[in-house]
């Protein structure tokens, strides 16, 4: 752990609670009928609106007047954002994951760039810290960590499951068209024991997991085009909650 988020006191947490805001504002509250229609200006702006108040709610503990500048910066560069990215997927109908990681992308430099504006002592002038007493006792680390962590784990679930969407062949074989929904539920598990693992430094605890996860489907990976299906969707998740694991351990 390299904890370079926590060394920054109030200013890694306001960081923190922006990538908590974001998380949940597009992947929790957001509906599958928005998802699917963004390209069209009603859902559009309903989703920008719930991540502005999702953001808002996240942020309470540093909200300011400043602060809450920075929360509509953010509403509305997160409105253009997807106006473009919606509309390209729509007119290219496809989810392909390099669309959905350059859509995060860009959402994550408006977060970095809204941040850095901010002077550092922007952070600790809000009324609930004021109101806590001294400012540097406390707890900025837990706050941060915990952040962090609960943005980790609902990526993990659902942009994980997208990611792994685009990246399986459109036409599944039979036996694997048939469960899909428990397969990406079992996906989700597997990327959330991985992150665990992962966090806690038991590397070698991975490999079991996915041998485990390999001996329940034994009898259907003697099906060629199964076997390579279950083997891209099982790469793929592997890779994003390790890739998680790598972004924790440097954040926290």
């Amino acid at each position: 752990m390299s904890g370079w988020l926590t060394a920054l006191g109030p200013a890694g947490t306001a960081l923190a609670l922006l990538l908590l805001g974001h998380v949940l504002g597009d992947f929790v509250v957001q509906t599958d009928e928005i998802a699917t229609n963004k390209h069209r200006v009603g859902p559009l702006l309903t989703h920008a609106g719930i991540v502005t108040l999702v953001h808002l709610v996240a942020f309470l503990p540093l909200l300011t007047p400043r602060t809450a500048l920075l929360v509509a910066f953010v509403g509305g560069f997160h409105l253009l954002i997807d106006a473009v990215s919606a509309r390209v997927r729509h007119r290219a109908a496809s989810t392909a994951p390099h669309l959905f990681l350059g859509d995060q992308l860009a959402h994550l430099l408006v977060l970095l760039g809204g941040w850095f504006l901010l002077a550092p002592s922007t952070w600790t002038a809000a009324p609930v810290v004021a109101a806590l007493g001294d400012v540097g006792r406390l707890p900025w680390t837990e706050l941060t960590t915990g952040a962090v962590y609960v943005s980790a784990f609902v990526f993990a679930h659902e942009g994980g499951n997208t990611i792994v969407r685009g990246v399986l062949p459109k036409q599944a074989p039979d036996s694997a068209a048939d469960d899909l929904a428990v397969g990406y539920l079992i996906g989700t598990l597997e990327r959330w024991i991985i992150l665990l693992l992962g966090v806690a430094g038991l590397w070698e605890a991975i490999a079991i997991v996915v041998a485990v996860e390999s001996i329940a489907r034994f009898e259907e990976l003697k099906q060629r085009a199964f076997a390579e299906y279950f083997l891209v969707g099982t790469l793929t998740s592997v890779l994003v909650a390790i890739a998680l694991v790598v972004l924790v351990s440097v954040l926290v």
